[in-house]
């Protein structure tokens, strides 16, 4: 059941983020990127960066069904 670290560390990117926890989110963020190095679920990566309004750390490989600042606004506007 390792797979399912992915969807914890995204839950926690939105808690920390909902909290404004700053360091705990950039941990958070890390090991989500560790955790999603394969390809799978990267875009869960992507999701972290968005709901906290933060810059990508470089090209997304990530092809969204809208464009990236519609998708962005979404995930920001969950939290």
């Amino acid at each position: 059941m390792p797979f399912l670290h992915r969807f914890v560390e995204l839950a926690l990117a939105f808690h920390h983020t909902v909290r404004d926890e700053d360091q705990d989110l950039a941990a958070t963020i890390g090991r989500l990127r560790t955790l999603t190095a394969t390809g799978d679920f990267a875009y869960f990566t992507d999701i972290a960066h968005h709901m906290a309004d933060l810059p990508l750390p470089g090209p997304s490989t990530t092809r969204w069904t809208k464009p990236e600042h519609e998708v962005r606004t979404a995930w920001r506007g969950l939290v």
